[in-house]
């Protein structure tokens, strides 16, 4: 999760735009592709779909998180949690688990909480075994 992101201008966005101009058109066939299926699934379903998954994630996040949602990374204790801070970026938010789960629950929480890159080393040895790099 990141911090509230700050209002661009107009020409600031048309120059974003323009120098992602590949990940724009990629964005824009991906959204006229999921609003195509979305659809045919039917809108109303998925709004019933999707707001039971929020009702769920809220569960969970109430189950596991200390505070129930995003943290700044530095109110998470070292590990593998704290999520990376790039530098001269903007600051990274992160989830810190409640304490007193157990075993079963810590390591169900940790996964649903995992940063990206984390998230991403743990899905690369799932699929590849860890012989990839």
């Amino acid at each position: 999760s990141r911090g509230r992101p700050s209002r661009l201008t107009p020409e600031q966005v048309r120059r974003l735009r323009a120098w992602n101009s590949l990940d724009w058109a990629l964005y824009s066939h991906f959204n006229r592709t999921f609003w195509r299926q979305a659809e045919e699934f039917g809108l109303e379903r998925l709004r019933r779909e999707a707001a039971e998954l929020r009702r769920r994630r809220e569960e969970l996040a109430g189950k596991c998180l200390r505070g129930g949602g995003p943290v700044p990374a530095q109110s998470i204790p070292p590990g593998s949690l704290r999520p990376f801070q790039p530098p001269g970026g903007g600051k990274i938010l992160g989830f810190a688990l409640k304490e007193g789960l157990g075993a079963e629950e810590r390591e169900r929480c940790g996964r649903m909480a995992l940063p990206e890159l984390p998230y991403k080393d743990l899905l690369e040895r799932r699929q590849f075994g860890g012989k990839n790099g």
